[in-house]
């Protein structure tokens, strides 16, 4: 599926015939920080973070930190790459210290990572392999990151690497309250507002909350570099209305080929199986039917009260003696409106 610029389009004819919603907030933020700190901590606050890591913007980590809490974010787990050494600081994020920060919350609850660095091609397959893993372990989650590369041809070969989990990758910056973010500051920022964003909610075509201007703005005609990126499953924004200052999302259609939407939510559902639960109980069929139970149960909530898909189709099956399978055959989407055709009949008498 190749990502498309979304239309309304107006075809004249000579005749014609006349989100219910769930969350999933909490940020993991790998950065460097004004901080020796080497264990990972919980915030739910920016004052919070900012007594603990600093507030000195000359460390990506601290400069990210009020956008990640601007637009909703309940909570930012962070982990310092930062070192101190007879008062030098070392601030790069490297394939190893990623690698070590991540090794450290794997297996906690959380729902989007942000690496407060530019993501490089050597950073994104360690990114996707570690959100497999996390996927494995049934604790799925997204990332959300910023794309730097030299080229629009280099950041779409970035773009290629990015797997399933992606959630959002930025090249262009965001002016905000009056204020010229960088790349990765508006990612930042970008990241904050999809975190407090509902699960069930797209954002092709949505207005960018606080966002007054971008750059650069980009031509979305065929050749332009807005089209390149766009169909790379880059998310890309540009002006709807210069009168109002409205900017928006053009689309949210992911590097996978699937809306921002359907990534989380698919995220979401999983995460809702509590299933660790029976872990250590009789493998017979009373089990077997309370997995199905527990199944139904989340299917309820996400299809009927929630709304964010239409259906979910599962199988559970005793594999071995000590083994269940659980085969979730089918997770069954709305698709995203990106065209809309309007034919015009003049008459004249």
């Amino acid at each position: 599926m190749t990502a498309k610029v979304p239309k309304v389009e107006i075809i004249k004819k000579k005749t014609a015939k006349a989100i219910g919603t769930g969350e999933a907030g909490k940020i993991a933020v790998i950065g460097a920080f004004k901080t020796t700190e080497t264990n990972p901590k919980l915030f739910t606050s920016l004052t919070d973070a900012q007594d603990s890591f600093g507030d000195d913007t000359t460390f990506d980590g601290c400069a990210a930190l009020p956008y990640l809490f601007m637009n909703g974010a309940t909570s930012l787990l962070c982990v310092n790459v930062s070192t101190e050494s007879s008062g030098t600081w070392t601030k790069t994020i490297d394939a190893t210290n990623l690698a070590a920060s991540l090794a450290k919350i794997k297996g906690e609850d959380w729902d989007i990572l942000f690496v407060c660095a530019a993501l490089t091609d050597t950073f994104l397959p360690i990114i996707d392999q570690y959100l497999e893993d996390c996927f494995e372990m049934k604790y799925p989650a997204g990332f959300i990151g910023a794309l730097t590369g030299v080229s629009d041809a280099a950041n779409v070969t970035s773009a290629g690497l990015a797997g399933d989990q992606c959630y959002g990758l930025i090249t262009q910056q965001l002016t905000v309250n009056g204020t010229q973010l960088s790349v990765l500051n508006s990612a930042a920022y970008y990241c904050g507002l999809i975190a407090g964003l509902n699960v069930g909610s797209s954002m092709t075509m949505k207005t960018v909350r606080g966002v007054t201007a971008i750059s650069p703005e980009l031509s979305f005609e065929t050749g332009g570099s807005g089209k390149t990126l766009l169909e790379a499953g880059i998310t890309t924004f540009k002006c709807a209305n210069r009168n109002d200052g409205r900017y928006v999302v053009v689309n949210s259609e992911q590097p996978n080929g699937l809306d921002l939407y359907i990534n989380r939510v698919r995220d979401y559902v999983i995460k809702q199986l509590s299933l660790h639960q029976f872990l250590g109980d009789r493998n017979r069929q009373a089990t077997l039917d309370e997995i199905k139970h527990e199944i139904m149960r989340v299917k309820d909530v996400c299809v009927k009260g929630l709304d964010l898909l239409r259906d979910i189709e599962f199988d559970v099956v005793k594999k071995e003696t000590d083994k269940v399978d659980i085969h979730i055959t089918k997770l069954l989407f709305d698709g995203i409106i990106t065209e809309i055709d309007v034919y015009v009949t003049v008459e004249v008498e």
